[in-house]
């Protein structure tokens, strides 16, 4: 079965240059590749509207991620391996998703038509 990372579309913001990943067990966040929690398949199946609501997050195959990354400059000068905040990247991350979400996803990037509601 294949590992997950989740993606908080809650905590990407329009101005962020990376997408926001979740660390590990659920324990905050990051915007660095490496540093992304790895959650099995059983896990997000089992708790789909914690992991892949669409409205706060969604949970994409690993493969698919590491496929999508790139070096990014993503905070005051701090570079990393990251998901970059853009609608090309977002375009396939949604596209990869475990399952349709029950909500449809709107994420904040440079250049997205809409902004999520305060």
């Amino acid at each position: 079965m294949p590992d997950f990372i989740v993606i908080s579309l809650k905590h990407t913001q329009r101005r962020h240059k990376a997408i926001t990943l979740w660390r590990p067990d659920d324990r905050g966040y990051c915007w660095k590749l490496e540093s992304a929690g790895r959650y099995d398949e059983a896990r997000i199946l089992e708790h789909l509207g914690y992991y892949n609501s669409g409205c706060a997050d969604i949970a994409v195959p690993v493969e698919l991620a590491e496929r999508l990354a790139q070096h990014v400059e993503y905070d005051t000068k701090e570079f990393g391996i990251c998901l970059p905040n853009n609608a090309a990247t977002w375009r396939c991350l949604l596209d990869g998703v475990v399952r349709p979400p029950k909500h449809e996803p709107k994420p904040e990037y440079r250049g997205a038509r809409y902004r999520k509601a305060a």
